[in-house]
């Protein structure tokens, strides 16, 4: 009898998994599909293309190494529009948060040069700074809705204008601008850059790691990640059992546009060392863009952003790698990316009817 009950408990958590996997195990296939027969229309090597996309991120140290250097910046983003979204409200602002953390870096950094701190004291201040640059962009959308009743959609979005021209800004302006032909700053000093764990690894990866555990523990087991997911779940009931719908709107995107304004903080101090016009790219399209993406992938899931981020990342890379050794155009890779969501989303939808 007790055989037969955990047979019963494995069959169901299998039936459970394979419900939840199926959705993404078919979007990935179809969206493969369609990629591949535009491959071959256009007349490329479709078995090279996918060897450079799907082996080149974890083929080798190189590969697998730009895979978690893509993979740094892109969960931060996406936990920008994740966090928000639990509550069912947009964040479309990831990149200008991002872009506003790495300039106040650039700007606090080059201006405790003269003073010579530790690099123990000058990248906690520099790190803190980035995530409140970001915070501040985001509370402002938060309270334009609170207080105003203004849809984050669009504030969001023209806040990334102001970040955008707030970067040339300083780029182009003394005392921060380098003698140099591209918008960029002066270097950041020495002792406020992230140091590397491997040649081209930095240690935002460990800062990464650490901020995945702390919003898990903080959705799972704190108070206020309690009172995001009933605020997600049922707005109205959550109200009338004395959750304070403005206060977690506020906090929520508060925590994202930290996390996007620590995505550019890091950035700046662990890749670039210094502020320059575009940093916050990848593949010529933005963090902030991949991060709603990956954040859709996961349905805003905090586990399953990172690994939806290093999905992402990967194809990144690959996209890369494709365009080089077959001459695949890039833009494929986000067409397959664009299908991979956009199929996601019907058959969850057709599998809840």
């Amino acid at each position: 009898m007790v055989d037969n009950t955990k047979k019963i408990q494995n069959d169901t958590q299998m039936t459970r998994f394979w419900q939840s996997a199926k959705p993404y195990l078919l979007a990935v296939i179809i969206s493969f599909s369609v990629s591949g027969i535009l491959i071959g229309i256009l007349g490329y090597n479709v078995p090279r293309a996918f060897q450079a996309l799907l082996l080149k991120s974890f083929s080798s140290q190189r590969g697998f190494i730009q895979t978690l250097q893509k993979f740094i910046p892109l969960t931060l983003a996406t936990y920008a529009f994740a966090i928000p979204f639990r509550i069912k409200f947009f964040n479309i602002g990831g990149w200008g948060q991002m872009l506003f953390g790495g300039s106040m870096v650039a700007i606090v950094g080059i201006a405790l040069a003269s003073f010579n701190l530790p690099a123990i004291i000058m990248i906690p201040i520099l790190l803190l700074v980035a995530m409140a640059a970001g915070a501040f962009l985001s509370l402002i959308a938060g309270a334009l809705k609170t207080y105003y009743n203004i849809n984050p959609i669009i504030s969001t979005i023209m806040l990334n204008f102001v970040a955008y021209y707030f970067v040339n800004f300083v780029a182009t302006t003394n005392p921060w601008k380098a003698s140099l032909g591209h918008p960029m700053t002066l270097k950041i000093p020495e002792s406020g850059r992230l140091p590397e764990l491997l040649p081209g690894l930095h240690m935002g990866i460990l800062i990464v790691l650490l901020i995945i555990f702390i919003i898990h523990f903080m959705t799972n087991k704190m108070v206020l990640g309690y009172e995001i997911n009933a605020t997600g779940i049922n707005q109205h009931a959550a109200k009338v059992y004395g959750i304070n719908m403005e206060r977690t709107l506020m906090l929520t995107f508060l925590m994202g546009g930290a996390m996007a304004g620590l995505g550019g903080g890091i950035e700046v101090m662990g890749v670039h060392h210094r502020l320059i016009e575009g940093f916050a790219l990848t593949s010529g399209a933005q963090y902030g863009i991949f991060g709603i993406l990956t954040a859709l992938i996961c349905k805003g899931n905090p586990l399953g952003v990172p690994v939806s981020a290093l999905f992402i990342s990967a194809l990144l890379v690959g996209a890369d790698a494709m365009q080089r050794t077959a001459q695949v155009p890039v833009e494929i890779v986000f067409v397959t990316q664009a299908l991979v969501v956009l199929l996601i989303v019907v058959f969850r939808s057709t599998g809840n009817k």
